[in-house]
């Protein structure tokens, strides 16, 4: 059985000594505490071991953590909502923030639940992090993950800047397609942006995150409007008793490219409601992005759904253009254009040629 004490608390690692520093990442395992709110280094369900927390979001916390069975590293993401629960005195259990927020915190914790095991039984979907195993303690509920050794498409984009078209396509297009398939299992994501899809470090490979406690923290007629992300949520997210199907997905997906050709964040879809405005492409981007892309994306992130594509397959195939930003249909009129021109310069040589 794995000595908790034996490992580092940031990555996980063996440690040359209990409580010493980590000859992997450099971290000092003499204090091994996290946030405010956050789980202390513990052994959950005497099973997991909970290290740094990773991450937070509005739906929930992710923490690095290891199988103590196994002595496999492993992602453990939390049901804690920012805007509805809050951590006990005991600084272990989650309660609802008060009792206005109970039925909101009850019904999104078994929501998650129940998400999370239709998630596993989809771990054939390419491109979608594996999930191992989901269970009720704590007064919530935890979502044991792939670990996923990488950086996400925002910190890919932090360090590299706005992307070109035909590199960009090539690692998003295999998440769209992995959305289309989830969708046809009634599954929506509800959250996908930059930070949520992440970039395998040994193959590349673009992983879509945060599902679970993610997709299931809504409430049937409620709106968590503090775990939406401006920019990329949809105005449907923004109000109580909408419908929320694929194309909310389809809204996200098209921003995160849009974020990542230009470098800049849409407009939230509510200012843009309001103000019934588009997002612009910065001038000096124009001539790289091309104009069925920028099409596409528009019409992806259409305000309202019905103006959307019916589906992100539709939506994949506006965006499968050419190399060098022109797409199909252009290269054959410019290609008929050169032709006709040729017949015609050909025929004009001919007829002056021609014995009088």
């Amino acid at each position: 059985m794995l000595n908790p004490r034996d490992h580092c608390f940031w990555c996980m690692n063996k440690l040359p000594s209990p409580d010493g520093v980590c000859e992997a990442c450099g971290k000092d395992n003499r204090e091994r505490r996290n946030g405010s709110g956050e789980l202390p280094f513990s052994l959950l369900s005497g099973k997991y071991l909970v290290g740094h927390a990773l991450g937070r979001g509005g739906f929930g916390i992710t923490y690095i953590g290891m199988n103590a069975l196994l002595g496999k590293r492993v992602a453990i993401k939390e049901y804690f909502p920012a805007d509805a629960s809050v951590r006990a005195a005991d600084g272990i259990n989650v309660q609802p923030l008060s009792e206005e927020t109970r039925e909101v915190f009850e019904a999104g914790k078994w929501k998650a639940l129940e998400e999370a095991r239709i998630i596993a039984r989809v771990q054939n979907v390419s491109n979608v992090v594996g999930i191992y195993d989901c269970f009720g303690l704590n007064n919530t509920v935890y979502i044991i993950m792939e670990f996923i050794e990488g950086e996400t498409f925002a910190e890919y984009a932090a360090k590299k800047g706005p992307l070109k078209w035909q590199e960009l396509w090539k690692r998003i297009r295999p998440v769209g397609v992995a959305l289309g398939r989830l969708h046809r299992l009634n599954l929506v994501h509800r959250d996908i942006s930059p930070d949520n899809i992440m970039i395998r470090k040994d193959n590349d490979e673009s992983i879509l995150l945060d599902f679970g406690a993610a997709s299931g923290a809504v409430a049937a007629g409620q709106v968590s409007v503090t775990a939406l992300k401006d920019g990329y949520a949809p105005i449907e997210q923004y109000q109580r008793g909408a419908e929320i199907n694929g194309r909310a997905d389809e809204y996200a997906w098209s921003a995160t490219i849009w974020y990542m050709l230009t470098g800049s964040k849409p407009p939230s879809a509510v200012q843009r409601n309001a103000q019934h405005i588009d997002p612009k492409i910065p001038g000096k981007m124009k001539r790289r992005i091309p104009e069925e892309v920028r099409r596409a994306l528009l019409k992806g992130m259409a305000i309202r759904q019905e103006d959307r594509y019916a589906s992100i397959e539709e939506l994949i195939s506006a965006l499968d253009v050419e190399e060098g930003g022109a797409g199909k249909g252009r290269i054959i009129l410019v290609i008929a254009a050169a032709l006709l021109f040729l017949v015609l310069g050909v025929s004009l040589v001919a007829g002056l040629l021609m014995p009088v």
